[in-house]
């Protein structure tokens, strides 16, 4: 998730601040559409799916996934399910139906309790005790959890079956998701609000040695439907030992017909029978259960509330002007210096801010008033960093007289993890900027910039203080919009004389006529999603390198590598990491892409206009995992150029769920799925850990490769998808080092 080499230098120094924590850490005691342009959605071409029945996204249609049918009451609602979990006089405070961790089957409605005043119904009621307990023994602190109304939509479910044996179990991995919604499937995933059977792939913890204590992980192919009821069944288990199972005892005693003894345990009876009861309602019989269990997804409303409050609030208040700008520092190169860009340009801006502490600085959490939306102390303003490339293209000299002008394009830009708004130093990005006339601007990403990583590794020593990441990851969208508008209006950073030619008193280099759009990578791509989605004013992004949900993201990345010793000596228990990442993830959504993805394309947010994404991926991307590009593809409903890769580069298909694209003429759709490969990358791993084989094409494949750069210049500009590789996998042959 980091970029470019001299940034990756820049990296390695900050990661000895990681080492620097993890050397302390013994014992831990935390504190706290154009003519002749096809519309891939009506084009015969585009509909046709390969493999046919294998390709079929019943369960994927977006149309079917959009909160407006996920209303209380509706055809598919739950009987009242009432106060039956862990708020109920007399209950405990984990879960009965069991497992190796208090809280497991993980995630599960008896951590809800009912609550008419939010959107889904119900509200989180974790209870400290039950939350893991760091090597110092304290627990997670549960308050920035309990307001939310539901569980995340991207939640890995995790689950205990000691001794599991997956192959003769048939649990599908990411190539076979197909198989998943096959009538006897292992594991049914329910959606119990339309009952409509939705597809995963699962695996199990490859981390922990231990098969008695290892964990299933059970993904969602696509992100759950906001605020629907989910329930998942496990069933005709195998163990190592070639036998099935013996179920939890609770849930033992309720499916073969008996009561739990006592009050609670009688509320916990009909509770699951309540869900016995859906399940044989979708076919799916009690007998050779050996867990079924349900969960409530969080609304939209409560997932996205916060940041389009602080939007609607900032904006109001600027009205049709720009925030108060100050240039503070200009960079002209010599060619000698940069062959490509001419001048850099860095400044400050301000900002409305929403955290709780004047400026905003690490350890902030947003301001949240009465009615749990984020108010702005009086006066509290964030001094926001941002800085701009003028590429030669654009103007060879800025500082001097006579020069020929070619205005620029404004490009809101997205960097990659812990870096600064003045790094972007990446030769593609840096290449495509001069070619194409690109003036890009950027600004740091709160909460994951180069600021933060040594308070970031901190925090893993104790997760009750996470929430100042994703708090701080919403001031920084905030910034990202403010920062767009003072680059496309003609009132913003086009007034100033940095931003002109002829020394300053020539006509400006940014060309506002032309619409604002986002280019980010990496970490770009991660945030990135969620400025799009809730910008009026950029309707097309570009998300390279793509990716979203950290749950499932960190293992899976080189770049958390470091942060493990860490983890690993707070959180020894491997099934404990694994749920405090799921929980993190509760949080974390609200400031990334996780939490946006489904009002990302055709169903935008209220007061916000939809907006198109192409994702540019990079097979075997040792950084961000093409698993969770898969998932972020299948939830916007994009399409996919075909063929995806080289045959034998991947078994079976895990690009599922995707409708193939055009390939004989350009098009237009709300998102669009180019795969990108070179025969020196190897293959990924299977299971939850990162590639390290070989060369790592994250810095340079697609962002190095002239078609893709080609691809995204003229989607950004007009909307329409070429096809730059023809009838043929997506190929490059660069010089690649690793």
């Amino acid at each position: 998730m980091v970029e470019g080499s001299s940034t990756n230098r820049r990296w390695s120094v900050r990661l000895a601040a990681v080492a620097a924590v993890a050397a302390t850490v013994c014992v831990v005691v935390a504190s706290t559409v154009a003519p002749g342009v096809a519309t891939a959605a009506r084009s015969p071409s585009a509909r046709a799916r390969r493999g046919a029945a294998a390709r079929t996204p019943v369960a994927l249609q977006h149309t079917a996934r959009h909160p407006a049918i996920a209303s209380r009451g509706g055809p598919g609602a739950f009987p009242d399910r009432g106060n039956w979990g862990v708020g109920a006089p007399g209950a405990g405070v984990c879960n009965p139906l069991g497992g190796q961790q208090c809280m497991l089957p993980f995630p599960s409605d008896y951590y809800t309790i009912p609550d008419r005043s939010m959107p889904s119904g119900r509200r989180i009621d974790f209870p400290m005790a039950a939350m893991p307990a760091n090597a110092g023994g304290v627990h997670i602190d549960p308050a920035a959890w309990n307001g939310n109304d539901g569980f995340s939509p991207g939640s890995t479910i995790l689950v205990s079956v000691p001794n599991l044996d997956i192959a003769s179990s048939r649990i599908v991995g990411s190539g076979a998701i197909a198989a998943s919604l096959e009538p006897n499937s292992p594991i049914v995933l329910l959606d119990a609000t339309t009952m409509t059977r939705l597809p995963y792939w699962a695996e199990p913890d490859v981390r922990d040695a231990n098969p008695a204590t290892r964990l299933l992980m059970i993904h969602p192919a696509a992100n759950l439907p906001e605020g629907h009821h989910i329930i998942v069944a496990l069933r005709n288990l195998v163990t190592t030992a070639g036998t099935a199972p013996p179920p939890p005892s609770t849930f033992a005693t309720v499916s073969s017909g008996r009561t739990l003894p006592g009050t609670s345990g009688a509320r916990v009876t009909r509770h699951l029978n309540g869900v016995l009861a859906r399940l044989s309602r979708a076919g799916v019989p009690s007998n050779g259960l050996y867990l079924a269990w349900d969960f409530t997804v969080i609304s939209t409303q409560s997932l996205t509330g916060r940041l389009l409050s602080m939007r609607n609030q900032a904006f109001s208040r600027l009205g049709s002007g720009v925030p108060p700008f100050t240039v503070t520092q200009v960079n002209n190169f010599t060619v000698a210096q940069n062959a490509q860009i001419a001048r850099q340009v860095v400044g400050t801006f301000e900002v409305p801010s929403f955290l709780n502490r004047p400026g905003g600085p690490m350890g902030s959490t947003l301001n949240l008033g009465p009615n749990g939306l984020p108010q702005q102390l009086p006066g509290n303003e964030q001094t926001a960093v941002f800085a701009c490339l003028i590429p030669r293209s654009v103007d060879a000299n800025p500082a001097a007289s006579g020069q020929k002008v070619v205005r620029g394009q404004p490009v809101l830009y997205g960097k990659g993890l812990f870096s600064t708004a003045q790094e972007m130093d990446i030769s593609g990005v840096l290449a495509s900027a001069y070619r194409y006339h690109l003036l890009q601007c950027s600004t740091n990403a709160l909460g994951l910039d180069g600021n933060d990583v040594g308070y970031d590794a901190g925090l893993v020593q104790n997760f009750s203080n996470f929430a100042t990441v994703p708090d701080r990851l919403q001031q920084a969208i905030l910034d990202n919009l403010f920062l767009g508008r003072l680059m496309s209006s003609p009132a913003g950073l086009s007034e100033s004389t940095s931003f002109r030619a002829n020394g300053g008193k020539g006509p400006s280099l940014i060309d506002t006529a032309r619409p604002l759009t986002y280019y980010g990578n990496s970490q770009g791509s991660l945030v990135g999603g969620a400025i799009t989605a809730v910008s009026t004013q950029i309707r097309r992004a570009v998300l390279g390198v793509p990716s979203m949900n950290y749950s499932i993201l960190l293992p899976r990345s080189v770049d958390f590598t470091s942060f493990y010793s860490i983890l690993d000596s707070s959180y020894p228990s491997p099934s404990e990491q694994q749920l405090g990442f799921v929980l993190i993830q509760m949080l974390w959504d609200r400031g990334e892409t996780d939490g946006y993805v489904e009002q990302l394309t055709s169903h935008p947010l209220p007061g916000t206009p939809s907006h198109q994404v192409l994702l540019q991926m990079a097979f075997g991307d040792h950084q961000v995992s093409n698993v969770t590009t898969e998932i972020e593809a299948r939830t916007i409903g994009a399409v996919v150029h075909t063929p995806e890769l080289v045959p034998g580069r991947t078994s079976g298909d895990p690009f599922f769920g995707l409708v193939a694209a055009p390939r004989s003429r350009p098009y237009s759709a709300p998102g669009s799925l180019f795969v990108w490969d070179d025969p020196q990358i190897d293959v990924p791993p299977a299971g939850d850990v990162p590639p390290t084989a070989g060369p790592d094409p994250h810095d340079v494949i697609p962002r190095s490769v002239p078609e893709a750069q080609h691809q995204l210049v003229h989607f950004l500009r007009t909307g329409v998808v070429l096809n730059v590789c023809g009838p043929r996998p997506c190929v490059t042959h660069l010089r690649l080092t690793g």
